[in-house]
């Protein structure tokens, strides 16, 4: 634990040094960039990123340093006009495009139906993960993913809250079981960690802090979680929080930040530090992605004729 804490001092020292608030400590071996509780505010607007400064901030890290990972930890696709009029389409072409590689369902990604959302799933060029989340059954989602990358091997499993059972309409989601996170927890870290042998397990969660569900109780009863990318609380956490061994970060609501890890590997244990960049930093910084602008333009148009009725 010395050496950890000592790690990441060293790490936060030179976060603060670096003059420029997105550049990243040198020497990470991994970047994992995460947004969470987005609720379809994809289009630019005051105090918020959109898809289109998200892709410009993501082609940024991937032009500078080789190994980076997008995640989502849900409710993203539902929420205003632009992706409600189209059944979500919008967001999942705009995460397409500002390059996504992993989503957790949140509880109002159900909000279409859950046949919607296995639609939607066909039209998404990253994974969508839940490891509790049944259909009969079976499970309605692959529940985790391996991702080798720098020549690691980094394993996301999801989880999606049982509060959709509340927080979502009954008729969508008849016949859909949200199991127990930790059962699911400790089935498939000890896959990652035993089958797979991985360097690094993530759970990509829709779990949110605080509550009888919680996040912070999966990871106090399922040993083996490196870092915890959570969503459904709206929770601002600028440097992370520790509970129980695991990492957990939230870059709060909206787009109004994108979280940042940064992860060395190197050594017995993976040495992480945790921040969050700020739509005001970000939109200063960079230019939003012509492609997702045009995306959103036409998505816009067709949005208002469908509720216009044409």
């Amino acid at each position: 634990m010395l050496r950890r804490s000592l790690s990441i001092l060293g790490l936060s020292i030179l976060l603060l040094f670096s003059g420029i608030l997105i550049q990243p400590a040198a020497g990470s071996d991994l970047i994992i960039l995460h947004s969470n509780d987005i609720h379809g505010r994809i289009e630019m607007d005051e105090g918020l990123m959109g898809m289109p400064i998200i892709g410009a901030l993501i082609e940024d890290y991937r032009a500078r340093y080789e190994n980076v990972l997008v995640l989502d930890a849900g409710d993203t696709i539902h929420g205003r006009p632009v992706t409600n009029a189209l059944d979500g389409i919008s967001t999942v072409n705009s995460m397409n495009l500002a390059g996504y590689d992993v989503m957790v369902p949140g509880n109002h990604d159900f909000n279409f139906g859950y046949e919607r959302l296995l639609e939607l799933e066909e039209e998404m060029e990253f994974d969508l993960v839940a490891a509790n989340v049944f259909k009969d059954g079976e499970l309605l989602f692959r529940p985790y993913v391996i991702k080798e990358i720098g020549g690691y091997k980094i394993g996301i499993f999801g989880l999606a809250t049982p509060a959709t059972y509340t927080t979502t309409h009954p008729d969508n989601i008849v016949g859909i079981e949200f199991g127990d996170m930790v059962e699911a927890g400790r089935k498939y870290v000890e896959i990652l960690r035993n089958d797979y042998q991985v360097d690094l397990v993530i759970a990509l969660g829709h779990v949110g802090l605080g509550g009888d569900n919680s996040s912070t109780r999966v990871a106090e009863q399922v040993a083996g979680i490196d870092l915890f990318v959570d969503g459904h609380s709206h929770s601002r956490l600028p440097e992370g929080e520790w509970h129980h061994g695991t990492l957990f970060v939230q870059a709060n609501e909206y787009s109004k930040y994108l979280g940042r890890v940064e992860i060395d590997l190197s050594g017995e244990e993976p040495q992480m530090v945790a921040s969050l960049i700020s739509a005001q930093d970000a939109i200063a910084q960079y230019e939003p992605v012509s492609e997702i602008v045009e995306l959103l333009e036409e998505a816009r148009d067709e949005a208002r004729q469908k509720m216009l009725g044409f």
